[in-house]
Order: C-alpha cells, then sequence, then structure tokens
C-alpha cells in the first residue's frame, strides 16, 4: 500500500512540475509579443536557446545590443536606444537566412520596430 502510495504521489509531482515548465515557456513566448526591450532579450535569447540562432557570435551580438538600448532606455535617451535598435534592425536583417531563421528574424524585427515606435512616440 504504501508503494502505491508513493507511487501516486510522485506521479503528481511530475504532472505538477510539467505543468509549470509548460506556464513558464509560455509566459515567455507570451513576452515576445510585449513592445520592450526587456521583453525583445528575452526572445532574442528563447531563439538562441531553441536553435533559431544557430551561431553564438550572432546571438552574443544581438544581446549586447539589446543590452544597450536598455542602458539608453534606464538613462532616458530614447534617441540612442532608437539608434541600437536600428542597428539591431539591420544586423538581424543581415542574418536572415544565413544564421537566423527567416521567420524568426521577421518576429525580431517586428518586435524591434515596436518598441522603436514606443520610444519615438510623444
Amino acid at each position: 500500500m504504501r508503494r502505491i502510495r508513493y507511487f501516486f504521489l510522485a506521479l503528481v509531482w511530475i504532472a505538477l512540475s510539467l505543468s509549470f515548465v509548460s506556464r513558464a515557456q509560455a509566459s515567455e513566448e507570451m513576452d515576445c509579443d510585449n513592445a520592450t526591450v526587456e521583453s525583445l532579450y528575452i526572445c532574442v535569447q528563447h531563439a538562441a536557446d531553441m536553435g533559431h540562432i544557430s551561431n553564438a557570435g550572432v546571438a552574443n551580438s544581438l544581446l549586447a545590443k539589446v543590452d544597450a538600448a536598455a542602458g539608453a532606455v534606464a538613462r532616458q535617451k530614447a534617441n540612442a536606444a532608437v539608434r541600437v535598435l536600428e542597428a539591431f534592425v539591420n544586423e538581424v536583417e543581415a542574418q536572415s537566412g544565413i544564421h537566423i531563421d527567416e521567420l524568426h528574424a521577421e518576429h525580431m524585427v517586428m518586435h524591434a520596430e515596436k518598441i522603436i515606435d514606443a520610444l519615438l512616440s510623444p
């Protein structure tokens, strides 16, 4: 009887663990839809982790640009953040189909452009 109880508890624990992981992954993906620099960082990191960015140097370069944009936003330097995000867009477009999956490149460009629009709006 104890074995059955422990087995049942183990199954419940596994089910709860999987449910938590699924929700965490879903919330990360939903963050990609928000127009914030932080969510763009999560989006780029997720794409790299999933292999949609095939070159670590490209991924690191993109993440460095997003970090620089976040720093500019934190210092209330919207124009500087926009310039960095424009450089991000240029790099993503240049690497699309080479080291970045084309669909994910399109998404990251759209994401960055939403942030640029938000930074430029009064």
